[in-house]
């Protein structure tokens, strides 16, 4: 028998492209060569590199601003800003940088604006989520304009990936209203921002790698999801990638200016806990809410199959991926078990405790809280859904201001990340250790891992960390959901990245 939530659900998943298929004779917008409309679910909340962190802000800042290094549509770091590198011993790293580079007032980036930039990072009375990546840097210095050279207190094997944040002038850097109009190298110069309406970036003429083939890019913000779709469906929204839902993929193929692609995605979901909270705090009581959701029922629901089941942060692609851990099976029974082991017996009301489960407005979001929320009262846990528009709701999970909350990593391609969100020192606004989790042995085996210069050893702390991690049941892990892109098929050259970025628009073009 079908589960109850199904038949709602279903029901929308059918009429929905009735509704779209009636506003879709509406009129379009006409199309305009220079200009490309993507469409956004949240804001982006900072788009300054050094304190940027939230999705729709990491996957605009490589328009804006250049680094280093840049990583490829393989997720491997490559030659941006630094034509060369070398290192002359396992702790230290020296970089000949790209001359003739402008930022967009018109300024040349030089060797002292990346010192600063890292600089600016690593000092801990900025806050940037980046220090504690950084904290390894004994020093940045600068011999000449050209050259950089970065110098480790250790060996530390994932360092290239952390010079692909985005470099700031150092002249405008300390403005404090540096991030409402921020200035970089990038292909694209900010244009305009209409905070919930749409943010603008137009084609910077000096590019060192020469000026883009758009005019502009439009990121318009439409927290909607149905309206989002009919605007892609009208021909007023140009690209929408991973904003799809899976129900709505096969209805915009039919639309015959758009071209949709599908294909396995890395970006993983989890359900997160607060293991400072009473009741959560105990691992078994965690066990018992993985135990209890149904995730093939959700990804019928939500994803209908577009979506492969996650047992950890690193997707199966990835070199350092673990098969071998801990992973929680549907069983109400055993959930049950655990809660009663943990001494949270049944009260008479037919509930143990209660928990707080926090998501944002998005549609999506708020469905698979209510699956979830089915699941765990039907093992005795009462779920108070709060939904809140995505800034607010960010800023409380940074700060800690949760029992529940579930989110997506974004194309995780560096394993070193599991150090950035789960070692003990990661806790924001250091990195990403949302939920406080403290495991001196998983502590141990990151740091260990950074130092190891063999890849197999590497590989084996690694994977060893993952299944301590999953053991501790830290999240809840949930899938990683296929990417879907919607393109108008007027525009050739877009390369989607593992990470999300919209890095390759500075290449796309209108074919007519």
């Amino acid at each position: 028998m079908m589960p109850p939530r199904l038949v709602p659900l279903l029901a929308a998943t059918l009429m929905l492209p009735v509704v779209l298929l009636g506003a879709a004779c509406s009129g379009s917008r006409p199309a305009d060569p220079g200009t490309l409309v993507v469409g956004l679910e949240a804001n982006p909340t900072n788009l300054d590199p050094r304190l940027a962190t939230g999705a729709a802000a990491v996957r605009i800042l490589p328009l804006l601003f250049n680094s280093l290094l840049r990583l490829d549509p393989a997720g491997q770091p490559t030659s941006e800003l630094a034509l060369s590198w070398e290192m002359p011993s396992p702790t230290a790293y020296v970089f000949h940088l790209r001359r003739g580079v402008r930022f967009h007032d018109g300024r040349e980036l030089t060797a002292a604006d990346v010192r600063y930039t890292y600089d600016w990072m690593r000092d801990p009375k900025n806050h940037s989520p980046n220090q504690g990546a950084l904290a390894v840097v004994s020093s940045v210095e600068t011999p000449d304009p050209g050259t950089v050279r970065f110098v480790l207190k250790e060996p530390f094997a994932s360092f290239l990936q952390n010079l692909t944040l985005g470099i700031v002038p150092a002249h405008l850097g300390d403005a404090k209203d540096f991030a409402d109009a921020p200035v970089g190298s990038g292909p694209f110069r900010w244009g305009e921002w209409r905070p919930g309406e749409r943010l603008v970036v137009l084609a910077f003429d000096d590019s060192w790698e020469g000026r883009p083939h758009l005019d502009r890019v439009v990121f318009r913000i439409v927290a909607n999801e149905t309206t989002r779709l009919l605007e892609a469906r009208r021909g007023r929204i140009d690209l929408l990638w991973n904003n799809i839902p899976p129900y709505a993929a096969a209805f915009l193929r039919e639309a015959p200016h758009l071209a949709v692609t599908t294909r396995p995605g890395i970006t993983y979901q989890y359900l997160g806990f607060n293991l400072r909270d009473a009741a959560l705090q105990d691992v078994r009581v965690r066990r018992a809410i993985a135990h209890a959701v149904d995730r093939d029922r959700i990804v019928k629901a939500l994803f209908l199959g577009l979506a492969r089941p996650a047992a950890t942060l690193l997707a199966p692609e990835n070199w350092a991926h673990a098969v071998d851990v801990a992973t929680y099976r549907h069983d109400p029974d055993l959930a049950r078990r655990l809660l009663d082991e943990a001494g949270f017996p049944v009260r008479p009301d037919g509930s143990r405790f209660a928990l707080s489960y926090k998501t944002s407005t998005d549609r999506q979001g708020i469905e698979m809280a209510d699956l979830v929320a089915e699941d765990l009262a039907a093992v005795g846990i009462r779920v108070e859904r709060r939904s809140f528009e995505w800034g607010t709701f960010y800023g409380d999970i940074k700060a800690g201001n949760f029992q529940l909350y579930s989110l997506r990593w974004v194309g995780i391609t560096d394993p070193d990340q599991l150090h950035y969100i789960f070692h003990s020192t990661s806790v924001p606004p250091a990195g990403a250790n949302r939920g406080r989790y403290t495991n001196a042995e998983v502590d141990r085996l990151l740091e260990v891992s950074r130092r190891e210069a063999d890849p197999a050893a590497r590989r084996a702390e690694l994977i060893a960390a993952q299944q301590l991690i999953a053991a501790d049941c830290v999240y809840v892990s949930l899938w990683y959901p296929d990417d879907i892109f919607a393109l108008a098929k007027r525009f050739e050259g877009f390369e989607p990245y593992p990470g999300g970025q919209y890095t390759s628009l500075k290449q796309v073009r209108a074919t007519h």
